[in-house]
């Protein structure tokens, strides 16, 4: 069974929807716990409400677009928008990972855990994407051959039809 299929992308997509339903939701409607949990350090009165929410409407965002790619019938469209806006948000997931003020070292590696699985899923639905494209292509050659072939056949069959 090859891992890089359709079925594996919607249920790479699948499992990130989880993912950015906890996280997201956590972040829009629950920005305190959120930072209790990524900024336990950080006093009451300097917890970035506005900016962890925020953000938590992009995971959303996010998210609309990971349930297309899970159930859309051109799921192979979808999963490069999702691999892109993953692998987008690496290098702020980096930032924010050595910026973030009250971490702790485990709220920091969960924040800095982030990059890496961007990076994993978002490489995942790229290949993915990239052997759809492999086989539309050979389908489109064979097809093409096909249809120089028959062309061919019936040239042929027309001229000796004609003599």
């Amino acid at each position: 069974m090859e891992l890089f299929n359709v079925k594996n992308g919607r249920i790479a997509c699948a499992i990130l929807v989880i993912v950015d339903v906890i996280l997201g939701g956590c972040a829009v409607f629950f920005s305190e716990f959120y930072a209790a949990i990524f900024h336990p350090n950080l006093p009451a009165s300097e917890i970035p409400t506005d900016y962890i929410i925020r953000t938590g409407v992009l995971w959303l965002v996010f998210l609309l677009f990971q349930l297309i790619a899970t159930f859309s019938r051109r799921s192979d469209r979808w999963f490069f928008v999702v691999a892109a806006v993953r692998l987008m948000d690496v290098p702020a997931d980096i930032v924010y990972g050595i910026l973030a003020r009250g971490a702790t070292v485990f709220s920091r590696f969960l924040i800095l855990s982030a990059p890496i699985l961007n990076i994993l899923f978002g490489l995942f639905l790229l290949k993915i994407v990239r052997g759809i494209e492999k086989d539309a292509d050979s389908d489109t050659l064979r097809n093409a051959e096909n249809g120089i072939h028959k062309e061919s056949n019936l040239n042929n069959n027309n001229n000796l039809n004609e003599k």
